[in-house]
């Protein structure tokens, strides 16, 4: 059945018819280059941040909601899936179950937590999937009680110097044994980083919210960028067995040696070049709340389609691969740590 209103048609159109040496990389300001006309083209719809601007042009933004404390959070992959699936819940525009079955304008996660999940779980994250086809072949609309598989679940552990999140990812529901795989993130307790292996690589999440470029405008709550770290660069890993959820401290590692010297340290809080990677390839943030967007986002740079040459429809939730899924994924359990030192602060 042809969709005469079109896939990417805006919600309004069913609305209608219904700077030191230890400065961080270069890579992390923003980049000239493309910057100036994302500023332009997104000034007639919304503002954002300038801490997103330095993110690849290709590739998805990820909407992660705030709606946390009535049925958990939604993920998104963008801003407009976010405001079609809102729109397509009170419309009764017959088109709107074939552009679903498309991937358009569902929910990529719905996040549920486990509150006083000390040893149990923190968070599970339920994957949606486009609506099946009736007995007839017709595209049945989305239901999001019907509409998904558990695909990851995240558990935590306390540990002296750091935190360990133990994610098991269960990617294809139907063979949940032979496809399933686990890893282990590490949070420093002091310095602003998070490390995990991931096929093979040393990934690090590097929290720049203390950063002046980033306090002095006001903009943003907080924000990270993911990196992949060289060979010889130093990872809270490399003092894992791979094994359990603990670090093995009797080998030297200049990240986990001197927990009580850097605790002192006001310097230690704040991301240094030696922490980064060469390449940004996931920028994590939520705006200020007199920007007034009510969600954080994930910008994943699409590496993989770039470099083939895929023409790929980044409204559609059948476009993420495994690699970003994992990534936003990882990227929301560090929103929800924040959310919970925001509440604590709140509540003090």
């Amino acid at each position: 059945m042809k969709d005469p209103i079109g896939v990417n048609a805006s919600a309004d159109t069913y609305a209608y018819a219904d700077a030191d040496a230890d400065a961080p990389p270069s890579y992390t300001n923003d980049s000239p280059s493309y910057s100036a006309v994302q500023v332009s083209e997104k000034k007639e719809s919304y503002r954002e941040p300038v801490y997103f601007q330095s993110a690849s042009p290709q590739g998805w933004t990820v909407i992660i909601t705030n709606k946390f404390w009535t049925d958990g959070f939604q993920i998104f992959i963008s801003r407009d899936s976010y405001e079609k699936y809102n729109v397509f819940r009170k419309s009764q525009n017959q088109d709107i179950p074939a552009i679903q079955q498309q991937g358009v304008g569902i929910p990529l996660f719905k996040v549920i937590n486990t509150f006083f999940s000390i040893g149990t779980t923190f968070l599970t994250f339920r994957k949606y999937c486009p609506p099946p086809l009736d007995s007839q072949g017709v595209p049945q609309r989305f239901d999001p009680k019907r509409d998904y598989h558990e695909f990851c679940i995240v558990k935590k552990r306390f540990h002296v110097g750091y935190d360990s999140y133990i994610f098991e990812f269960h990617p294809d529901p139907y063979d949940l044994k032979k496809r399933s795989f686990t890893f282990t993130m590490f949070s420093h307790s002091v310095l602003p980083i998070h490390d995990y292996i991931y096929k093979d690589e040393r990934h690090r999440w590097i929290d720049e919210s203390r950063m002046e470029e980033i306090v002095s405008l006001w903009q943003v709550k907080y924000g990270f960028k993911h990196t992949v770290l060289r060979p010889d660069q130093p990872s809270m890993c490399d003092n894992w067995d791979g094994q359990n959820d603990k670090l093995i401290k009797s080998t030297p590692n200049p990240l986990l040696n001197g927990l009580w010297k850097k605790k002192l340290s006001v310097r230690a809080h704040y991301p240094e070049l030696s922490q980064y990677g060469q390449h940004c390839s996931a920028i994590l943030g939520e705006a200020a709340n007199w920007f007034q967007l009510g969600y954080a986002e994930v910008k994943v740079d699409d590496i993989y389609n770039n470099l083939n040459g895929n023409n790929v429809n980044y409204e559609s939730i059948l476009s993420v691969n495994e690699d970003a899924l994992v990534m936003i994924c990882v990227a929301t359990v560090l929103k929800r740590q924040k959310d919970i030192v925001e509440d604590r602060k709140k509540r003090s």
